[in-house]
């Protein structure tokens, strides 16, 4: 199975909800799991006379719970919030708050739950009904109120990790002239994976990352397009506002000549615009019989 492999888990691409399996695997097991810890090892609330395992496999399943409600709540409000200028921090307070209330039901049916597959447990408070009262509910949810954001934004910050379509400033490089690291790789290839290390053939903007399509194969990486194009230099062509092209990829020809496309080993298309028609064609790289296997431009990143 895919998701089992090492080259999943090592993959930069976003293959889970907008996340890297390594950030999906945080966002979603470690963080609700450390909470959980923090509760169910001291043992507070109800479970303070239990014994310590039951108490953490109790409070791993409040964690979990109340961390996956407000994931879908906030994931599901994010993308209006998005479009109407709202900051990260308004988007998953507005997430939390209006996840409370399913959100306590949920915990709630989880303490009856647990103390219906183990009743030797000790009952030390009565098992919550359907009652809401302010003040209870405010002080049970206060911690989550705090959590949520807190974690999230530490995430989106200090991590550059993607939060609910928000994605983290990718800071430009402070010295352009030094942007070349060891072998004379550009910088970016350091974030690709090894299995896709390879002659650049062309760059594609998605948003705020990057698409690097190589001979061996593509990536998609948190990086910004004219920071990568300024570390590859001369050697090769924007010929979009959103794409670069290697010299000597081109293969082939394709479209009509009012929009033409840029054929690629492997059938990649890259579209050539209006703006920079003028400068593709100087450069020939609209000449169908270009060449890619005798090219001696193309740059070599291993």
């Amino acid at each position: 199975m895919t998701f089992l492999t090492r080259n999943f888990w090592a993959s930069d691409e976003p293959r889970i909800l907008g996340l890297t399996p390594r950030h999906a695997a945080v966002h979603y097991l470690a963080l609700p799991l450390l909470l959980a810890f923090l509760s169910g090892w001291p043992q507070v609330g109800r479970t303070m006379a239990w014994p310590k395992y039951h108490a953490l496999a109790f409070w791993a399943g409040m964690s979990f719970g109340g961390w996956w409600m407000n994931d879908l709540t906030t994931r599901l409000i994010a993308p209006r919030l998005r479009r109407a200028g709202a900051p990260l921090l308004l988007t998953l307070l507005a997430g939390v708050f209006l996840a409370a209330v399913p959100s306590d039901l949920v915990l709630r049916a989880w303490v009856h739950t647990y103390y219906a597959a183990f009743p030797h447990l000790p009952l030390d408070r009565p098992l919550p009904g359907l009652d809401l009262d302010a003040a209870k509910f405010l002080s049970t949810h206060f911690y989550g109120f705090l959590t949520w954001p807190l974690l999230n934004l530490g995430m989106f910050h200090l991590w550059k990790v993607p939060c609910f379509g928000y994605c983290p400033p990718v800071p430009p490089s402070p010295d352009h002239s030094a942007v070349l690291i060891h072998a004379g790789r550009p910088a970016f290839m350091a974030k690709i994976h090894a299995s896709a290390q390879g002659n650049v053939r062309a760059l594609s903007a998605e948003q705020h990352y990057l698409r690097v399509y190589t001979d061996c194969g593509e990536a998609l990486i948190l990086y910004r397009l004219s920071d990568a194009m300024r570390e590859l230099g001369g050697l090769g062509l924007q010929v979009h506002r959103s794409h670069w092209v290697a010299a000597g990829a081109v293969q082939a020809v394709v479209g009509p000549k009012t929009a033409p496309r840029l054929q690629l080993a492997g059938g990649v298309e890259i579209p050539v615009s209006r703006s920079f028609r003028q400068s593709v064609e100087m450069a020939g790289f609209l000449k169908a019989e270009a060449d890619y296997t005798t090219a001696q431009t193309v740059f070599h990143s291993r």
